[in-house]
C-alpha cells in the first residue's frame, strides 16, 4: 500500500489545498486507482484542492483495518480510551484556527461561524470520554436463585457517512460516542468537504490513537460511500443526510442486518403566536431559514404566522433581511455566505421559480448585489399567500427560502404542521408557555425549541420522525445507536433442577 507522510497543507492567500491524503491504518494514503477529484470553493467556483477518489478497493482497506483492531479497542480500559478522547480534544483546540478556516473555505461558512463551530467540538470529544467508563448495563430481578444482568457492548466497526453542511461538527457528534464506547471507526465525508475530515484524521494521530481506530475514505456517495454502508463486515452505520440516500443507505445496510441511524431531511415549522415577542418572533424565524444559507436540516421553513400580526411580522421581518450582509464567507462583516455548490444553487433556483407559481414573491428571489458571478450566491427568499400543500411548503429546498402559512385555529395550525412526510424539527415562539407545552405535545416531530432557536449540544438527544430518520444522535439516548445488549444469567442454585420456579416443562 502507497503511503505518504506528506500532511494537508492549505495556502490561505491563494485559497487553495495540497496533499489531500486519505487516512487508513494509521497512514495517509491516495486512492488505490490513483483516482482524485476537486473540491471546490463555493465563494468563488474554484478549485481548492484535488482529493482522492475511493473506490471499493479502498473501502476493504479501511474496513479491514478496524477489524483488526475492534477487539484490542474494545477491551482497552474506559479511562484509557477516555484519555485518548480528552487528547484529540486537545489538539482541536491547539488547532481551532486552521480547521475553522479549511471548513469556511471548503463548506462555505463565513468566518466567525466557522470559528464558532470548530471551537464547540471538543465539547462532544470531552462529554463522551466523561461518558467512557458510566455507561454500562443493569441488573434484573428474575424468579428463581438466579443473578440476570446485562452488558452493552460495542457494535464493532461502524461506518459514518458524513454530510457537507456542517462537516467537522456532524462528524464529531457521531464519531465520539462510537469512539467513547469501544468501536473502531471509517468516516465518508461528502465529497464537497472532505478536507476538514482528512485535517482532523491528522490530529487522530497526533493525539495517539491506535493505527485503524479512526480511518477517512474520500469520495462519491455512488462509489465509496455505497461500498461502505454495504460492507459486510460493518456493523453499525450512521447517515446524516437526503431522506432519499439515506433510504438507499439503509436498503444496503440491511443486506448484511447492520444496525442504521438515521438524520434525514426536514421541512420544519416556526410557528408565531399572537402573542409572541415580535423582535424576538423575527429572529428565529431568520435563523431558522436563514443559516448556513438555508442549508440546515432543522431549517424553519415553514413560517406559520397568525393572522392577527400577520402584517406587522412581515414588515419586521423585510426590516431584518435588509440587515443580513451577504457575501464572500472571508470578508469582514459576512453573515451569510454561498450555497455549497453549482448543483445546489440550480436547485434552489429552480424552486424559487416554482414558488413564483404557487405563491406571491414577497421578499428577495434573485443574487445578491456585489457577490462573485460565479460563487454560489442567492438571496434570503420569502414567498406569501402559500398553502401547505404547495411544493416550496412540502419538499425540501435546503436553501433559504421560506413559505409564510397564515393560520388562525390551533386544530388548523396542528393539523397543518403534522401534515407533511418530514418530522424533525419545530419552533414555537409566544408567551403563553402552557398554550406553547399543549402545542409541543401535539406536533409530530422529535425536537421542539419554544422561544428559542435550535442550538446543537452533545447531551441533548437529536433526531426525527416518519421521513426525518430513525434512532438518535447526542445526549444519552444515543448510547443505544453504538452498542449492542448482552444479557447474562447466572444460576446460583447448586443443581440446575434445584429450584422449583422452573417457567414449564423442561425438554
Amino acid at each position: 500500500m502507497t503511503t505518504t507522510e506528506q500532511r494537508l497543507t492549505v495556502d490561505q492567500d491563494a485559497r487553495t489545498a495540497e496533499h489531500a491524503s486519505m487516512f487508513i491504518d494509521g497512514a495517509f494514503v491516495p486512492a488505490s486507482a490513483g483516482a482524485t477529484f476537486g473540491t471546490v470553493d463555493p465563494n468563488n467556483g474554484k478549485t481548492i484542492a484535488q482529493v482522492p477518489r475511493a473506490d471499493g478497493t479502498d473501502v476493504d482497506r479501511a474496513v479491514a483495518a478496524a477489524k483488526r483492531v475492534a477487539v484490542d479497542w474494545q477491551f482497552t480500559d474506559a479511562l484509557g480510551r477516555a484519555a485518548l478522547l480528552r487528547a484529540l480534544a486537545a489538539k482541536v483546540t491547539e488547532n481551532a484556527d486552521e480547521l475553522a478556516r479549511l471548513e469556511a473555505l471548503d463548506s462555505g461558512h463565513y468566518l466567525a461561524k466557522a470559528q464558532e463551530l470548530v471551537g464547540a467540538i471538543p465539547l462532544w470529544l470531552d462529554y463522551w470520554a466523561s461518558l467512557a467508563d458510566k455507561v454500562g448495563g443493569r441488573q434484573i430481578e428474575v424468579p428463581g436463585n438466579k443473578l440476570s444482568f446485562t452488558i452493552l457492548e460495542p457494535l464493532g466497526v461502524t461506518a459514518h457517512i458524513v454530510p457537507w453542511n456542517y462537516p467537522l461538527l456532524i462528524l464529531t457528534r457521531s464519531v465520539a460516542p462510537a469512539l467513547a464506547l469501544g468501536n473502531t471507526v471509517v468516516v465518508k465525508p461528502a465529497e464537497d468537504t472532505s478536507l476538514s475530515a482528512l485535517k482532523f484524521a491528522e490530529l487522530v494521530k497526533e493525539a495517539g490513537l491506535p493505527d485503524g481506530v479512526f480511518n477517512v475514505v474520500t469520495g462519491y456517495g455512488a462509489e465509496a460511500g455505497a461500498s461502505l454502508a454495504a460492507h459486510p463486515d460493518v456493523a453499525g452505520v450512521t447517515f446524516t443526510g437526503s431522506t432519499a440516500t439515506g433510504k438507499e443507505v439503509a436498503k444496503l445496510a440491511a443486506d448484511h442486518v447492520a444496525q442504521v441511524n438515521l438524520e434525514l431531511g426536514g421541512k420544519s415549522p416556526t410557528v408565531v403566536f399572537p402573542d409572541a415577542g415580535l423582535e424576538d418572533a423575527v429572529e428565529a424565524a431568520v435563523q431558522g431559514f436563514c443559516s448556513h444559507t438555508g442549508q440546515v436540516c432543522v431549517a424553519g421553513t415553514r413560517l406559520f404566522v397568525h393572522a392577527d400580526i400577520k402584517d406587522r411580522f412581515l414588515e419586521a421581518l423585510t426590516a431584518r433581511l435588509r440587515e443580513t450582509t451577504i457575501g464572500d464567507g472571508f470578508a469582514d462583516g459576512t453573515d451569510m455566505g454561498p450555497l455549497i455548490s453549482k448543483t445546489q444553487y440550480d436547485k434552489v433556483r429552480e424552486y424559487i421559480e416554482i414558488g413564483k407559481t404557487e405563491g406571491t414573491l414577497f421578499y428577495g428571489g434573485g443574487r445578491p448585489e456585489g457577490t462573485d458571478e460565479n460563487g454560489f450566491f442567492v438571496e434570503p427568499t420569502v414567498f406569501t399567500d402559500v398553502t401547505n400543500s404547495a411544493r416550496i411548503a412540502q419538499e425540501e429546498i435546503f436553501g433559504p427560502v421560506a413559505s409564510v402559512i397564515t393560520w388562525s385555529s390551533e386544530d388548523e395550525l396542528v393539523e397543518a404542521v403534522n401534515d407533511s412526510p418530514y418530522g424533525l424539527f419545530a419552533v414555537l415562539l409566544g408567551s403563553d408557555i402552557k398554550r406553547l407545552l399543549s402545542t409541543a405535545r401535539r406536533l409530530q416531530v422529535g425536537g421542539v425549541m419554544i422561544n428559542d432557536w435550535f442550538g446543537e449540544l452533545p447531551m441533548t438527544p437529536h433526531g426525527g420522525h416518519k421521513q426525518s430518520g430513525t434512532g438518535r444522535e447526542e445526549g444519552l439516548e444515543a448510547v443505544y445507536g453504538y452498542t449492542q445488549v448482552k444479557h447474562v444469567s447466572i444460576n446460583l442454585d447448586d443443581s440446575l433442577r434445584a429450584g422449583t420456579e422452573w417457567p414449564g416443562a423442561p425438554l
